[in-house]
């Protein structure tokens, strides 16, 4: 019977960095809050700007649209991999641990995700890291602790779990 209940509690958990997590314990960190089975991540004005598709797998699976500074959309990412936009202006590398991308001109980092093992909260967590700006022009800007929109701040150290949008610009 022992050895029953630790298969059925296997087939619940998914392998992340090593550590085996159930896959609703995977946390996105933005702020210093944390989001867990959010549907999407950020968006602004009821569009997609960045969403995490998957947190279990070998790669992060992350899609993000990239605009200019004046709100054209140039480029986009499904699954981590450019699908709009001219590839020889961005860098894309990726691990199973690491996300990055980078505009090659400028070596400015848009987007930066670092998956790691929270061990105070027993759980794994995508960490991310963005520059980039809205379809307004709108630069946001946010690290795992901090972002530049005065209303993120004061919630600092907040859980949002299963929301259907975790950060919402307008």
């Amino acid at each position: 019977m022992k050895k029953l209940t630790l298969l059925l509690l296997s087939l619940q958990t998914c392998t992340v960095d090593g550590f085996t997590q159930p896959v609703k314990d995977c946390a996105v960190k933005i702020g210093s809050n944390y989001y867990i089975n959010c549907k999407h991540i950020i968006v602004f004005q009821q569009q997609d700007v960045l969403t995490v598709t998957d947190t279990k797998g070998n790669s992060i699976k992350i899609n993000f649209d990239i605009f200019s500074p004046n709100g054209k959309k140039v480029a986009a990412v499904k699954d981590g991999q450019l699908v709009e936009g001219n590839k020889d202006l961005y860098d894309i590398k990726s691990s199973d641990k690491e996300y990055t991308f980078m505009e090659k001109s400028t070596n400015r980092i848009i987007c930066y995700v670092k998956r790691t093992f929270n061990k105070e909260k027993n759980r794994c967590e995508l960490q991310i890291w963005a520059d980039m700006y809205m379809p307004s022009g709108f630069y946001f800007q946010c690290t795992p602790e901090t972002t530049n929109v005065p209303l993120l701040n004061m919630m600092k150290g907040s859980t949002f779990t299963g929301a259907e949008s975790a950060i919402i610009l307008n």
